[in-house]
């Protein structure tokens, strides 16, 4: 049974059961309600939570309050629930009326999960009931997976949100420090990130700092690291060439060896159909030679590279290096 309650008296964003500032939502509805409320008036009371200090929380009805302000009301029906409702029945409840929102992406379950334990839902219903109808398998460490996503940087749980990144691409990046995160946040709107690439990025940034006792500050400060970002080149670009950057500084070996061969490779100058590949990583020690025959008449040309002395020599010198 609803009641008349001061719409003053209704607290709104400072409820204990606002969801604004914590889900991310798209709201594509409120043109339709507001011309809905002005054909037929509102129709359905708000429900609000009355605390042990007699203040009213609101748990639903927001864009109704909103058009009752607008019309300059001073009151709106009301059920009110009080101490003696179960946090898991309002939980359900709010997850009922928003469940649009919620379901947009892994990022909005993960923090309606965040939600609930917040408002100190039982632990076992937040897993078997709450997580299971989000269509997550909890496991032991679930929980606290959670609550490390939902210390992520604002706008990096924002972008998760928006490139839709899945729950395990999501707990990867709470691997990485916050500052290395806000960073490649400040830098989206210059470079290519995709979800691979931003994990390159950040895990070898991290290594490197850390190897050299360095912030990022200083990483970003450097001239070489400031010429990439502030060069006229586009996106992609600057993305490769920094990838490019960070990638040598942090294996620096590696990336040494593979430029002094790929230097004998070119200096070599084989014709377009021979091919020489090894492993960058260093890992295997072979060459793989690969001969590409577009005319048999160009097949005794080609064998005659292979069999030069100056491919061996290549080859050779090739096997040395790695």
């Amino acid at each position: 049974m609803s009641v008349q309650i001061n719409i003053n008296d209704i607290l709104i964003e400072k409820s204990h059961f606002s969801l604004s500032g914590i889900i991310y939502e798209t709201d594509n509805s409120g043109n339709s309600l507001e011309d809905s409320f002005k054909q037929v008036g509102v129709l359905y009371p708000v429900i609000v939570y009355r605390d042990g200090n007699n203040k009213f929380h609101l748990i639903d009805g927001r864009k109704r309050i909103h058009y009752a302000k607008q019309t300059a009301e001073e009151a709106i029906p009301a059920i009110v629930l009080t101490d003696t409702a179960e946090i898991t029945d309002i939980i359900t409840l709010m997850l009922c009326n928003r469940i649009k929102d919620i379901e947009q992406g892994v990022m909005n379950k993960i923090l309606f999960v965040c939600f609930a334990m917040y408002l100190k839902a039982p632990e076992p219903w937040i897993l078997n009931s709450l997580c299971t109808s989000f269509g997550f398998k909890p496991y032991s460490e679930f929980l606290k997976d959670c609550e490390r996503i939902n210390n992520l940087p604002a706008e990096m749980k924002l972008f998760c949100h928006e490139k839709r990144f899945s729950m395990k691409q999501i707990i990867n990046l709470t691997h990485y420090p916050g500052d290395i995160l806000l960073q490649l946040m400040e830098w989206k709107a210059v470079l290519q990130l995709t979800t691979s690439i931003l994990d390159e990025i950040a895990s070898n940034l991290k290594d490197y700092l850390k190897s050299q006792d360095m912030t990022i500050k200083e990483f970003i400060s450097e001239p070489e690291v400031r010429e990439i970002i502030q060069s006229p080149l586009s996106s992609r670009d600057k993305t490769g060439r920094l990838r490019q950057l960070i990638h040598m500084k942090r294996f620096p070996v590696l990336s040494g060896t593979n430029a002094r061969i790929g230097e004998k490779v070119s200096q070599l100058n084989l014709p377009k159909g021979i091919s020489i590949n090894w492993d960058r990583t260093l890992e295997n020690k072979n060459v793989d030679i690969t001969v590409h025959v577009e005319e048999p008449e160009k097949m005794i040309k080609l064998m005659d590279t292979l069999n030069s002395a100056q491919m061996k020599q290549l080859v050779k010198d090739i096997l040395d290096e790695l």
